[in-house]
């Protein structure tokens, strides 16, 4: 099931970035650059970002998550990750 998620509550913040590290962390090794900017993510820093998250949830477990930005008409996606137990 997909829902809205509240990126400002501390303990789902940490949920957020226990999938995003792992995922990003698959996609740093596959072009073999650390530096990308979301593995630099705190709890803090995802409160601050100003996005709208959603997440999958598979029996409760939260799975993946997206984010986007809105302006207007127009929706722009910032984040896309699968935590990697879930892959395919």
């Amino acid at each position: 099931m997909i829902k809205k998620i509240d990126i400002t509550n501390p303990e789902v913040s940490q949920e957020v970035l226990n999938i995003q590290i792992p995922s990003y962390n698959v996609e740093a090794k596959i072009i073999d650059f650390y530096d990308i900017p979301p593995l630099k993510d705190t709890v803090q820093s995802l409160q601050q970002c100003g996005e709208t998250f959603f997440g999958h949830y598979l029996n409760k477990e939260l799975c993946g998550v997206f984010s986007i930005k809105t302006d207007g008409r127009i929706i722009d996606i910032h984040r896309l990750m699968v935590h990697p137990k879930h892959f395919r």
